[in-house]
């Protein structure tokens, strides 16, 4: 059934090839973008249904943008993905906001809209569709959330903020109190930026009758290049009792990402990146994970984008000790 998807999903590629996107009136229009991969992952000394050659169907997204004049525009955007030996998802609406453009530096936005730190990491350090950031990646955070946003931008500073539910888009709920994220950064020159964010509330843990023995907490912190095809960088990240908010026990977790990637020829990049990560500080101290990833991406069309990548991800404790390998190739479909 999932390899049948998968063809339908190329079927619907082939058809849409040259119709980037699709005007419904002057002030609306209609797109979408799918990453696709097709990879071969071993794990060492396991077996597992996963393994072996298959696809995964990592994000389908399906974009509406409408605006009613230069300062006031719609976004909806519809999210599903269908991992392998998995079920598919239901639909998310990863979007779905009003936003209001102020002036050239201020913009507000109500409803589930991205959220400062995450949109921030993810456009420095790039190839989204190979894998998320460092936060995303280990649930450290979700890329959108509902609530109020705002964001200010000019050439030496920028700095956004939101008060959101913390319940993240994939189950939008409410709490008993708003959440706050916000990120600060310092654009030093025209190529560099150092960042600061920060997150606090409940995420929604205490809802209902749980009750509430801690607070979420999130800083993080990154410095990054990023001009003419080149991008290196450094994000680090800390947090206090991200899943703890309704249980007794006190944790944290910390971790590290570096990258980099260059632009070699006009349609072909290279690209590396490796994190550490240390989940449990206080419940699980021996543990640790790291992950690598290597790769060459080529801008076949305006539509298709290749990437060849080889990863591997590590997980020690005293108690467990196991690798995982994974190669093969990384698509990203624009309509």
């Amino acid at each position: 059934m999932k390899r049948a998807f998968a063809c339908q999903c190329v079927l619907v590629a082939s058809l849409l090839w040259g119709m980037p996107s699709v005007a419904v009136a002057n002030n609306t229009k209609l797109s979408s973008q799918i990453f696709v991969n097709f990879s071969n992952l071993q794990i060492d000394d396991h077996q597992a249904a996963t393994e072996g050659w298959q696809p995964d169907l990592k994000r389908f997204y399906l974009d509406l943008d409408h605006g009613w004049s230069d300062q006031w525009k719609l976004k909806v955007t519809t999210d599903v993905q269908w991992h392998r030996q998995q079920d598919p998802t239901d639909v998310w609406f990863r979007h779905a906001y009003i936003a209001y453009q102020m002036d050239k530096h201020n913009q507000f936005k109500l409803g589930v809209a991205e959220l400062p730190w995450i949109d921030y990491a993810a456009r420095r350090v790039g190839y989204r569709y190979i894998d998320p950031s460092l936060n995303p990646k280990n649930k450290l955070a979700a890329p959108t959330d509902l609530g109020l946003h705002y964001g200010f931008t000019n050439q030496d500073f920028s700095f956004a903020v939101s008060a959101i539910t913390g319940g993240g888009f994939q189950k939008p709920r409410v709490g008993d109190q708003v959440d706050i994220e916000l990120a600060a950064v310092w654009h030093i020159s025209n190529a560099i930026d150092l960042a600061t964010g920060w997150y606090e509330g409940t995420r929604t843990q205490d809802k209902d009758e749980n009750p509430k023995y801690h607070v979420a907490q999130r800083w993080n912190i990154a410095l990054s290049y990023q001009l003419k095809g080149t991008r290196v960088g450094i994000e680090y990240a800390y947090n206090d009792n991200w899943m703890q908010v309704n249980k007794m026990a006190e944790d944290a977790s910390d971790g590290w990402s570096i990258w980099a990637s260059n632009r070699l020829l006009p349609d072909y990049s290279v690209f590396v990146r490796y994190d550490w990560v240390h989940p449990s500080r206080r419940l699980s101290p021996d543990l640790e994970r790291d992950y690598f990833q290597v790769g060459l991406d080529w801008n076949a069309t305006d539509f298709l984008t290749i990437a060849f990548v080889a990863k591997q991800s590590h997980v020690d404790s005293l108690v467990i000790e196991q690798e995982q390998n994974e190669i093969g190739i990384w698509t990203m479909w624009n309509f």
